[in-house]
């Protein structure tokens, strides 16, 4: 019967190790994510150092 009694206990345990988890990988992703973003951007930011810009005349 106690075996019983531990059940929920290990049910939430389970679960609050899983949203954890989940968290914990969500942030992981974002980040790697906002990496690749930003190495991106500075590769468009260098081409654009390189390219002259010039106003159009009338």
């Amino acid at each position: 019967m106690e075996a019983l009694a531990l059940l929920p206990i290990l049910f939430i345990g389970i679960i609050y190790i899983g949203v954890i988890g989940f968290t914990i990988w969500f942030a992981i992703s974002l980040i790697k994510a906002q990496k690749e973003r930003n190495v991106v951007l500075k590769e468009i930011s260098n081409k654009l150092d390189i390219v002259e810009i010039r106003k159009k005349e009338d």
